[in-house]
């Protein structure tokens, strides 16, 4: 059997938005690779009767490196305000107002926001697709490498703060009880922010 002809093979990445109850899957434009031009012309069709704007794209492999490298971007970008909160808390300076005060630039700027770890798989997991895949190719993916590192030490950096909480206030880590509220990895997916665990 051939692709193309006995049966059609594409490939389109997710583009969700969840929590974003503004967000409706009709209209976020739709990137579609085929394997063939034919395999192409036939996921349009099928997506076309259900999505507004689809964005089409030479082959499968460019719709996955699309994919890729929206998730590694937002990677990179929250590994860099995780850093940025551990060098400004330790500075007396507030990340949040920062940020806040950097979104009224116009242009040059897109906010994004530290958080306590990440969950899914699109930022934590799928990033190092393509680490292992560009070592085939010799190449080594620095940033990406970096991104994650920062990103998995965060929940470690959290438990510190709740512990120089707790010694703040003469107790124990060891027996206390501890309730966190607003935890979630966006604004509305779950409660409410996680800002209240970093500030």
């Amino acid at each position: 059997m051939r692709a193309g002809v006995d049966f059609h093979l594409a490939f389109s990445p997710e583009r969700e938005d969840p929590g974003n109850s503004q967000s409706k899957v009709n209209a976020v434009p739709k990137v579609v690779g085929g394997y063939t031009e034919a395999c192409l012309e036939r996921a349009m069709e099928v997506y076309g009767k259900a999505i507004d704007t689809l964005v089409p794209v030479s082959s499968c492999r460019v719709a996955e490196a699309t994919e890729l490298l929206e998730n590694i971007f937002r990677s990179v970008n929250i590994a860099l305000v995780n850093e940025l909160e551990l060098v400004y808390g330790a500075m007396g300076i507030d990340i949040w107002e920062v940020i806040e005060t950097a979104k009224t630039k116009p242009f040059g700027f897109m906010p994004f926001y530290p958080g306590p770890g990440l969950g899914g798989h699109c930022i934590p997991i799928d990033p190092f697709y393509l680490t292992w895949k560009a070592r085939e190719f010799g190449k080594h993916t620095r940033f990406i490498e970096l991104a994650g590192e920062i990103n998995t030490a965060m929940p470690e950096y959290v438990v510190n703060r709740v512990i120089a909480a707790l010694n703040s206030q003469r107790k124990a880590l060891n027996g206390s009880r501890i309730l966190i509220l607003g935890l979630a990895y966006k604004r509305t997916s779950m409660m409410t922010a996680n800002r209240p665990v970093m500030s």
